[in-house]
C-alpha cells in the first residue's frame, strides 16, 4: 500500500500540487503544522486536511501527519527525557 501511496503522490506533485499527498486511498493536503507532539522543540508535525471530506489529521494513528513523522523524524520518534535528549542518548551520555 506504500508503493501505491508513494506514486500517487509522485503523479499529484508532478500535476504540480507539492503540498498534496495520498495516504490510504485519500488525497490530503498539508494545511500548516502543529508543535512535536512528543515534545521536542526543534520539529513540528504536519497537519494536513482530506480535500474530499474536509476531515483534518492531526497526527492520529493511521493518518498522514503520524506516518510524516514517522518515516521522517530525526529523533526516531522517542520522547525527549528531563534533558531533552533521547533516552538512548542521555544514557550513552552519562544521564
Amino acid at each position: 500500500m506504500q508503493a501505491l501511496n508513494n506514486l500517487i503522490t509522485a503523479a499529484v506533485q508532478l500535476a504540480g500540487a507539492d503540498n498534496q499527498i495520498s495516504h490510504n486511498a485519500r488525497l490530503w493536503q498539508m494545511e500548516g503544522g502543529r508543535a512535536c507532539p512528543l515534545g521536542w522543540g526543534d520539529c513540528s508535525q504536519p497537519v494536513y486536511v482530506d480535500l474530499k471530506t474536509g476531515e483534518h489529521d492531526y497526527g492520529q494513528r493511521g493518518g498522514p501527519g503520524r506516518a510524516d513523522c514517522e518515516r521522517n523524524c530525526k529523533h526516531g520518534m522517542a520522547p525527549p527525557d528531563d534533558e531533552g535528549f533521547p533516552a538512548e542518548q542521555a544514557a550513552a551520555i552519562g544521564g
